[in-house]
């Protein structure tokens, strides 16, 4: 057995153990959310939504308004605006407003972490959480988390995060890949694995802060480190699947880079800082969802680097033969057509049935997602070239790491 075969069982193997395994797991969560009574408590709390924003005047007043369209009692709901030390006008564009729910502050541009503890020392809120400046969220997505929040040692709900009228090669990509993250947070949840608070519209309740420490820069990726903090207190996170949150995905392949560079590298230095997750204590997400994470990665890396080794030695034995016959290609015989031929060896079937599990997945995703936009040419786009993206990003990303070079934000959005 070559080492390509191998690579390939590996893979396979792998990627079928866990795909049956999440729907498995979904479909016991279903069965258990059905059993499952939540309710609003008598008394709603006071709810704060931070909005911390750089230069961000072309998105931000539709960011403010759909957080005044929440169907939540209006007493109840305040908006605190803080522009990060914008050099455009999103100051001016936030406080245009003048709604006694919004308020709105600027102060020196120190990183978004800074913003939002600049925010919570000005509430007294109950529950507090943030939404970037491209975003944007449904009406009853606040009224739709606050059940959670009886529930015993919960201190976090996240929301379900889509893309934003998805246009273009690489928003299509990433609009499937959100569509999957909606049906793997299902499936965290349910195994108490949640990793990552995502940054638009998780909401906390604000005496977390107060007896845990406040955000923190946490290598540009806060959303992560707060819910690995979480984790390591043997806190809660629940997820609210039917919240629904959009956020503007990076439209050109640099930004998008540049994003993707930040939570990679910034994943890995937050599970460095709590590597103690890595325990029998800490259950399925020490012992099977963060392993499980650096498998995946590895088999990517592996895969691309065989791919590419592979392909630069086939062309080159492509040009040896056309050498041998003076470069006439006609003398070569290139493609051998049988149709009675079926390649039914293991490793055909074990890949058809990969695909037909992939596709599963993704339509139970768009079902669990409440997603009615078509999705087979995006999905055709997402399976062709989303591995490569994939461990491109995460050779960079590592190679970064090793170089110790700086990090930088991309795009602002830190969803």
């Amino acid at each position: 057995m070559t080492f390509g075969e191998i690579l390939i069982y590996c893979i396979t193997f792998f990627g079928m153990y866990t795909a049956i395994f999440f729907l498995f797991t979904i479909m016991e969560d279903r069965v258990h959310r059905k059993k499952e009574k939540l309710t609003l408590p008598e008394v709603l709390p006071t709810v704060c939504v931070i909005v911390p924003c750089y230069n961000e005047e072309m998105t931000v007043v539709k960011t403010i308004k759909t957080l005044l369209d929440l169907s939540y009692p209006k007493d109840k709901l305040e908006i605190i605006v803080v522009d990060d030390g914008s050099t455009d006008k999103t100051y001016e564009k936030a406080q245009s407003l003048k709604n006694p729910q919004v308020k709105v502050f600027r102060k020196k541009n120190g990183g978004k972490y800074t913003a939002l503890n600049y925010a919570l020392k000005r509430t007294k809120a109950e529950i507090v959480g943030a939404l970037d400046a491209d975003s944007f969220v449904e009406e009853d997505a606040l009224m739709r988390m606050i059940p959670f929040f009886s529930k015993e040692k919960v201190v976090a709900v996240t929301p379900s995060m889509k893309i934003f009228k998805p246009k273009g090669f690489l928003q299509r990509i990433q609009y499937i890949e959100y569509l999957i993250g909606v049906l793997l947070r299902t499936v965290f949840t349910s195994l108490g694995s949640q990793h990552v608070t995502p940054g638009p519209f998780t909401m906390y309740k604000s005496d977390f802060f107060k007896k845990h420490g406040e955000y923190r820069e946490a290598h540009m990726t806060e959303d992560i480190e707060m819910a690995l903090r979480i984790q390591s207190k043997q806190l809660v996170i629940e997820n609210s699947v039917t919240s629904f949150v959009y956020t503007v995905g990076p439209n050109t392949f640099k930004s998008l880079y540049r994003q993707r560079i930040r939570w990679y590298r910034g994943f890995v230095e937050n599970v460095l800082d709590y590597k103690e997750l890595f325990s029998r204590k800490h259950g399925n997400l020490g012992m099977f969802i963060l392993p499980c994470s650096f498998i995946s990665v590895a088999l990517v890396i592996v895969s691309i680097v065989y791919y590419l080794v592979t392909l630069l030695d086939h062309w080159w034995h492509v040009f040896l033969n056309l050498k041998a016959v003076d470069f006439d290609i006609m003398k070569l015989r290139w493609f051998n057509f049988d149709l009675f031929y079926i390649n039914l060896n293991a490793i055909a079937v074990l890949s058809f049935i990969s695909l037909a599990m992939g596709i599963t997945l993704i339509v139970l995703a768009k079902k669990i997602a409440e997603e009615k936009i078509h999705i087979k040419y995006s999905y055709i786009l997402f399976m062709m070239v989303y591995w490569l993206l994939f461990g491109f990003w995460w050779i960079m990303s590592i190679g970064y790491k090793l170089a110790a070079k700086k990090q930088e934000w991309g795009h602002k959005s830190s969803a």
